[in-house]
């Protein structure tokens, strides 16, 4: 099955959260801000979708929630709807082509999901931008 690199924008600012100098298994990396117990730094998480990379400037402690931010309008990126696994809040990503991934903000959670307004209109967009499944 061939991996699908998603391209995310901040949903506050709109902006590209694409880091194209710092790349995780040949794609370029998504880049967050990032506090924890431990303090404060830079997250990049791999770009492909269930892919669990990820470098951080400071360290992540497994178990913990982590608060995440855009790194161009600082503004927390949390939602409303908690992890159906672990119950911390999900961390929302806006996709370039429309919908969203929600990641679990709990450090080793896997948790995470696609959503989108228009299923008919997303599917038709992954067909196009991926060819045929």
């Amino acid at each position: 099955m061939e991996k699908i690199a998603l391209n995310v924008k901040c949903p506050h600012c709109k902006k590209s959260l694409m880091d194209p100098y710092h790349r995780l298994h040949e794609k370029p990396s998504i880049l967050l801000e990032v506090k924890t117990e431990a303090g404060e730094g830079k997250l990049r998480i791999c770009s492909y979708y269930g892919c669990y990379t990820h470098e951080s400037t400071v360290e992540l402690k497994e178990g913990e929630v982590i608060h995440v931010f855009c790194p161009h309008c600082h503004k927390e990126l949390t939602s409303t709807t908690m992890c159906e696994e672990c119950g911390a809040p999900m961390i929302p990503l806006a996709l370039q082509k429309g919908g969203k991934v929600y990641i679990c903000s709990r450090v080793g959670c896997k948790k995470h999901f696609l959503s989108f307004e228009n299923i008919s209109e997303a599917l038709s967009r992954l067909y196009h931008e991926y060819g045929g499944f």
